[in-house]
């Protein structure tokens, strides 16, 4: 709602200023509201209806960013609706019965009314000056469009790319894991220095300590999280990611210990920012896989916490059966099995009876006659025809170092491998890099990498935005077309699009703000919105040769005029409200709608400045000479 103020006033400022211009004219109340508002209907119609028509692809996304976004897109598209009912029938309703009949000019009223008069004359003359003849036209929008290029082409590889702003609510996860072997106690009593170091930052509010395990899959008396809760953001000088890198260098220097230090907000699948999965079937070709990985990609600029899910267990005990000897006693390797099973894990022989109750009798040998391979070489195995053999003539014994865990994914075998990206590198950037470095490396036939978390998330918000970006586009010039009834005007007005680009991408680029799901929805948000000042414009110069008869110069040059102050007002409306949002304005959150407002703003700014002399220029040189009559 915040987001549609501007929006929804706008439609009521044309009108009101359209009946105001009438009763300048010597209109009474009455005459004044219905000619000021029947003059503007298809205009405003128009300019709501392209408002709308940018929502239907958020609103049908099925993806998650259509989850976010869905409904934000229904309550701007419902409000801008009753926007437009309004504007049409209680605004000029109310105009009539309450607009006073005469009109006192007090002294300021007479000042704004002066500094009204001197930008008006200003730009009349400056667009005479443009539309003087068609090659200084042709000059305009030329410059106009290698501007466009120029800026498109310096700001925008400059720009970064990230799913969602990180949020700064004060969490900060730390995991820590040492070396195997550590006991609690040793645990309990190395994180005491991390405690320490900790809490010497004055804006540490308090610390958690969660000790034996990290998440569901990673338990072990070696490893540990801590959660630290920061004081407010208004209470420090530092922001969440500083804190983050203060952290990070506070706790490098401790030996024999792997710390990863992160933001505890985020909005993937539960997995780090930059997390991805290498897949296959082979254990061992993995691991060797997994080490060309590690190498290539550790030293990529901006990842910091990289790390992988392949943990090396404890040492155990592993027996091969020699199937050849096997085959030559007649024995079967279920029948080898079977009989280890009931040495060490033993076997239910009998039950004892007690009073009504029922025990298992269980026969094995003792713990410290299987405890290494050379005891377990000896346990007896019987064969088919009565002979015995010990088990180390019939298999290989000894000792192997076997895995912690071992991860499924898309029914492969799988290593998933996890980092963040450090202070000042778009999340985009990082995997951009990770995943050419990836790319270097020759895979087996049958194994590959995949994306996850917060990097998939992002590829499908990328590819979903740029598909509701280009039906937004079409929706809105399939919209004016059957409004204007021509289909050569609507793309003089889809050039607005191109000219708010230029001033989107620089803003930006210079409030370090990245390109985002926020960001992106305010570049859609602008397609419906910066036409709306060259549909004004157009329709009342289309007016002007269809009712008056005069050639295209004479038209723009009086619609130019006449309808300067309507755009000036609506755009400041527009603008004034998205600047809360720009601003930053509220502690909640104020991350995610700043980039909204900051595009939103900067792109109507640029976009209004070059439609009092672009759209003009644009229609002047490609116009013809004379209206067709309707």
């Amino acid at each position: 709602l915040s987001v549609t103020v501007g929006v929804l006033v706008a439609n009521s400022i044309v009108v009101i200023e359209n009946i105001f211009r009438h009763k300048d004219l010597g209109e009474d109340n009455k005459n004044s509201a219905i000619k000021g508002t029947s003059e503007v209907t298809l205009a405003v119609l128009a300019s709501t209806l392209t408002n709308l028509v940018v929502f239907i692809p958020i609103i049908n996304m099925s993806s998650i960013v259509g989850m976010y976004l869905r409904e934000f897109a229904l309550a701007a598209t419902f409000a801008t609706i009753f926007s437009l009912m309004m504007s049409f029938t209680l605004t000029p309703m109310l105009a009539s019965l309450i607009l006073p009949k005469t009109q006192k000019i007090g002294r300021i009223r007479k000042y704004f009314d002066n500094l009204e008069e001197k930008a008006t004359n200003a730009y009349s003359k400056s667009l005479g000056l443009v539309l003087k003849n068609k090659w200084i036209s042709f000059f305009v929008l030329a410059g106009t469009l290698i501007a466009f290029v120029l800026i498109v082409g310096f700001y925008g590889p400059k720009l970064g790319f990230e799913f969602m702003p990180s949020i700064d609510d004060g969490l900060i996860s730390i995991e820590v894991e040492y070396p195997e072997g550590y006991n609690l106690s040793s645990t309990i009593k190395s994180l005491t220095e991390i405690e320490n170091r900790l809490k010497r930052n004055k804006e540490v509010h308090h610390i958690l300590f969660d000790i034996g395990q990290i998440g569901f899959l990673d338990i072990g008396a070696n490893m540990a999280k801590i959660d630290v809760k920061l004081v407010d953001v208004n209470q420090r000088d530092k922001s969440l990611d500083k804190m983050v890198s203060t952290f990070v260098a506070q706790l490098a220097d401790l030996p024999g210990v792997k710390i990863k230090v992160s933001p505890a907000t985020n909005m993937g699948e539960g997995t780090a920012p930059v997390t991805f999965y290498l897949l296959g079937q082979d254990v061992t070709v993995l691991e060797q896989l997994k080490e060309k990985i590690i190498k290539k990609v550790k030293d990529t600029p901006g990842l910091i916490n990289f790390d992988n899910s392949s943990r090396t267990g404890k040492p155990e005990i592993s027996i091969t059966p020699n199937r050849e000897k096997l085959s030559e006693t007649g024995l079967t390797v279920s029948e080898l099995a079977f009989t280890i099973r009931s040495a060490i894990e033993g076997l239910e022989s009998s039950k004892y009876r007690e009073l009504g109750n029922e025990y298992d009798i269980i026969v094995t040998m003792k713990d410290e006659s299987v405890n290494s391979p050379d005891k377990i070489g000896n346990i007896p195995i019987v064969g088919r025809n009565g002979e015995t053999f010990r088990l180390a003539q019939l298999a290989d014994i000894k000792f192997s170092q076997g895995y912690s865990r071992i991860l499924h994914r898309d029914r492969y075998v799988a290593i998933s491998f996890s980092g963040s990206p450090a202070e000042g590198y778009p999340l985009g950037n990082v995997t951009s890099e990770v995943d050419r470095r990836l790319q270097e490396i020759k895979f087996p036939q049958g194994y590959s990498y995949t994306w996850g978390g917060n990097t998939k998330m992002m590829n499908e918000m990328f590819a979903d935005m740029a598909f509701a970006f280009i039906l937004a586009v079409i929706l809105t010039y399939m919209l004016i077309a059957a409004l204007l009834e021509s289909f050569i005007q609507p793309l003089y007005i889809m050039m607005t699009i191109v000219l708010a680009l230029m001033g989107a991408l620089p803003a930006l680029y210079y409030t370090d703000i990245s390109l985002g799901i926020t960001s992106i929805m305010g570049i859609i948000m602008l397609i419906g919105i910066v036409v709306n000042n060259a549909i004004l414009l157009l329709d009342y110069t289309n007016q002007l040769r269809r009712n008056e008869g005069l050639s295209s110069k004479e038209a723009l040059l009086k619609a130019g005029f006449i309808k300067f102050k309507p755009q000036i007002m609506s755009a400041t409306a527009l603008m004034l409200g998205m600047l809360p949002m720009a601003l930053g304005i509220g502690d909640a959150g104020k991350e995610i709608r700043t980039p909204m407002g900051v595009v939103s703003i900067f792109g109507l700014l640029a976009a209004t400045v070059m439609t009092l002399y672009v759209i003009p220029s644009t229609y002047f040189l490609l116009s013809r000479k004379k209206q067709k009559s309707i």
